[in-house]
């Protein structure tokens, strides 16, 4: 099947850098890479442009004017505008090894999302991280000098997301795994079967825990996902405005209509006009 990876950007983009490093390295290379940008004043060519030439697979940059954080319709951008039966959705700052996409693939089904669990690290580790990256043929060199609780508290992780999955499938939660933004697929059929993110969360939080409510009540399910080699969320600063979100009040009206009604197919989605987009191919 063909592979899309969308990958929502703004700023930050020596991160990103390091996220195209590791794509160039996949056992299996992707069919294309989408770059879906929420206004960035940094300019993507400055950060990658030496090394597109290196990629086998095409790249689209996908620009949408700067109104505040819209990660939901950067995310919609992205999809409307993918090639792939398989959409492999990364957080800028992930980094992973030479198997990550190789493992989704195949481990991917109908009628299932995958979610991996990143390890964050902290900004010393980031900084040895990003200098090295360049220069380092194996990814499993980068997780050396790593502390080994960082493994085994991401191995943890993914056993509780089995058992919650398991509880899921004796029909005692309503839930399996909870939707995590940072690292996962889908197949393109089941996130357009819900109509993509509600464009309706503007600003952060909730966002992702929609979209995982309405798949799952559109039976689409969670499973975790371990790969030889965990991945990494690099480090950087939080941004002062994520302490709340101002979007609850509406994330629970949502949920109870979702799971009450089973209205999985949100309004304001996919479907919604995308005049205003600029879309770019780099190669």
């Amino acid at each position: 099947m063909k592979i899309s990876v969308i990958v929502p950007v703004y700023n930050r983009l020596e991160h990103f850098r390091a996220l195209f490093i590791c794509l160039l390295k996949q056992n299996r290379q992707i069919d294309e890479l989408i770059i879906t940008d929420d206004g960035s004043s940094q300019k993507i060519l400055d950060y990658i442009g030496d090394l597109i030439p290196k990629a086998s697979f095409k790249i689209k940059h996908i620009y949408q004017e700067d109104k505040g954080f819209r990660k939901t319709r950067a995310l919609n951008n992205g999809v409307v505008n993918s090639e792939g039966e398989l959409l492999v959705f990364c957080d800028q700052d992930l980094i992973f090894g030479e198997e990550y996409i190789e493992y989704m693939e195949k481990n991917i089904k109908k009628g299932y999302f995958l979610l991996c669990r990143p390890v964050s690290i902290n900004e010393e580790e980031k900084n040895i991280i990003l200098k090295k990256i360049e220069n380092t043929n194996k990814y499993e060199e980068l997780l050396k000098p790593l502390p080994k609780c960082y493994l085994e508290g991401v191995n943890k992780t993914l056993d509780t997301d089995r058992k919650r999955r398991i509880l899921n499938i004796l029909k005692l939660a309503k839930r399996g795994i909870k939707l995590v933004g940072m690292s996962y697929a889908v197949l393109k059929r089941d996130y357009m079967k819900v109509n993509g993110y509600d464009e309706n969360y503007n600003g952060w939080g909730e966002e992702d825990d929609d979209f995982g409510n309405r798949l799952y009540v559109a039976g689409i399910k969670g499973k975790e996902l371990k790969t030889p080699n965990m991945q990494i969320h690099l480090w950087h600063y939080s941004d002062p405005t994520k302490k709340h979100s101002m979007n609850e009040e509406y994330y629970y009206k949502r949920k109870k209509e979702i799971f009450s009604n089973k209205d999985y197919f949100c309004k304001n989605g996919c479907s919604e006009a995308r005049d205003d987009v600029k879309v770019t191919i780099l190669n």
